[in-house]
């Protein structure tokens, strides 16, 4: 799908509240736009933003599930 300007248009907003509380298989899961939550093999999960800054990718830790919600996630 091509977006404004010929590039291409990128999915957001993939994980539901359901499948964020549901277990998963550890490793990173994107919800698109650069949030991924990120599963470790012990089962915690928390959340992470992914994006570039003077052509370096940077990362932030936006807390654990427990704190910080998907809504929350989304901001």
């Amino acid at each position: 799908m091509l977006g404004l300007g010929g590039q291409v248009a990128r999915e957001i907003d993939k994980l539901s509240a359901r499948a964020v509380a549901t277990p998963t298989k550890p490793g990173r899961h994107s919800d698109g736009g650069g949030l991924y939550l990120i599963v470790d093999p012990s089962g915690a999960k928390r959340w992470l933003f992914i994006y570039r800054r003077d052509g370096k990718q940077k990362e932030m830790g936006l807390g654990g599930l427990m704190s910080v919600s998907l809504a929350e996630a989304h901001r």
